[in-house]
């Protein structure tokens, strides 16, 4: 009887055990990775860049490769795109928004700034299923928009900001 038992509960928890790790397996297999991808390359705006010509006041803020590097999102493979997301996210943590170069610290970048975080840091990347697909769709655009908005407003503070130590370089002569 003993025997039994044993034999009983160890069969039990041998099915239960088997048909947990199914489920797991059938909802990856419902992610439509093809898709994924051609919403990626396709449906998602285009990511704005940095204005070359003013890199001499984007480089002396170091962070600004973190916020670069977001751009890379068109080029992953949806199945390595979880992958990159909490890597962006751990960088982008370390960005303190109280510390950014003088151009920059204004209320219209700080601001972009803390809106492009955010939709970094509230995208669920790992829990990528059927249901929430396109929740997870929408996120990738709020990136990307918030993104685009304050690459613009940094290209436009570092041509400001050029301009204004021309002006100051004239009326010193």
């Amino acid at each position: 009887m003993n025997k039994f038992l044993c034999f009983l509960v160890i069969f039990f928890l041998f099915i239960s055990c088997s048909k947990t790790s199914k489920k797991g397996i059938l909802i990856n297999e419902k992610i439509d990775y093809k898709s994924l991808n051609s919403f990626i390359k396709d449906s998602l705006p285009s990511f704005k860049t940095f204005d070359e010509s003013y890199n001499e006041i984007f480089n002396l803020w170091e962070e600004t490769k973190v916020i670069k590097s977001s751009s890379e999102l068109i080029s992953k493979e949806a199945r390595q795109l979880s992958f990159f997301l909490d890597n962006l996210k751990i960088e982008i943590v370390k960005v303190n928004d109280k510390r950014i170069f003088r151009p920059f610290n204004i209320p219209q970048v700080i601001g972009r700034f803390r809106v492009y975080k955010t939709n970094i840091l509230k995208i669920n990347s790992n829990k990528i299923d059927s249901k929430n697909i396109r929740l997870f769709k929408n996120d990738l655009k709020s990136i990307v928009i918030s993104y685009n908005a304050l690459i613009n407003t940094m290209n436009k503070v570092a041509k400001e900001s050029i301009q204004n130590n021309k002006e100051t370089i004239i009326l010193d002569e």
